[in-house]
């Protein structure tokens, strides 16, 4: 897969390109790109996903807190797995939040991207203040003979498969239903930075990650999933500020089991498998490390030797 941000010369004329913000992308994601490939199989074109970044809800209120499900580098590993040939980002700035619905597909889809299929969701939005639909998508399209196809409303279990919900399930701790409207576990890609060695002093050494970019979670405990390199690994995963040692900043610490490889500054995925325990602070070490041990005598059950 091709990542393309600005050099848009690479991209071939012709292809289908699925259209939007893909936040997280669920199986209503994946409907829409995985029309994206089958027409342009059809078509023998190439396939690719167009998403922005920032999400314009972000551009337009940097102070809000974050809701992403997926950072733009978790987006490009998960859109990847779907086995398109181009993955572009288009910078959502001031400039392109002027943009009327008509400027945009004229200077940007066009002039750039210049596909022959467009696939969005039935709730697509474009232009200056959200005032393109996809009735002004398909109008604009069809004077330059693109093709446009609406993906409708997608279920799963008659719940709406949206970003949205999955947040509420997330949030709620409810990792199992997240999974079934995503299609894969809730994960996190990014990578491995130095800590205060913490775990490592108590037997538990951990690969840290930052998450400020991501929705925030339940402080706590999970069992989960890391891929290093195209290998799977199992551990438990801290999700918080660990209180016991006085902490402040949010972070994903991951213990991973039977791993003694050093992998400071390497990309790894951490997918989060089942919530085990809530944060909280310890009165000391030794009992934080007997919980430690408890935690993944747990862990060990729910993912297996």
């Amino acid at each position: 897969m091709l990542i393309v941000k600005n050099n848009f010369l690479d991209i071939k004329k012709g292809g289908v390109f699925a259209l939007g913000n893909f936040d997280g992308v669920h199986l209503g994601h994946k409907e829409i790109i995985n029309n994206a490939k089958k027409i342009s199989s059809q078509n023998s074109s190439a396939s690719g996903v167009v998403v922005f970044e920032p999400h314009p809800r972000k551009f337009f209120n940097k102070e809000t807190n974050n809701f992403y499900l997926s950072d733009i580098r978790t987006k490009e590993y998960l859109v990847n797995l779907l086995g398109v040939d181009y993955f572009v980002i288009l910078n959502f700035d001031h400039e392109m939040s002027e943009r009327s619905p008509e400027d945009f597909i004229n200077e940007i889809i066009i002039k750039k991207i210049n596909p022959s299929v467009l696939i969005v969701g039935y709730d697509f939005r474009f232009g200056k203040n959200r005032t393109g639909g996809v009735d002004d998508l398909v109008r604009i399209c069809s004077k330059h003979n693109i093709t446009v196809k609406i993906i409708e409303k997608q279920k799963k279990d008659s719940v709406i498969l949206s970003s949205t919900n999955v947040r509420d399930l997330l949030k709620a701790g409810d990792f199992k239903n997240a999974e079934k409207m995503l299609g894969h576990k809730w994960l996190i890609k990014g990578k491995v930075i130095s800590g205060d060695k913490r775990g490592r002093e108590i037997g538990f050494p951990t690969a840290n990650m930052e998450v400020q970019d991501f929705m925030e979670i339940k402080f706590g405990v999970y069992a989960v999933k890391i891929e290093i390199e195209g290998y799977i690994y199992n551990g438990i995963s801290n999700y918080g500020i660990r209180p016991t040692f006085d902490g402040e900043k949010l972070l994903l610490e991951t213990y991973l089991f039977d791993f003694s490889k050093d992998i400071y500054g390497m990309d790894i995925v951490v997918s989060f498998v089942e919530f085990i325990r809530d944060e909280k602070r310890f009165d000391s070490v030794d009992e934080l490390k007997k919980q430690i041990d408890l935690d993944i005598d747990k862990t060990i059950k729910i993912l297996g030797s």
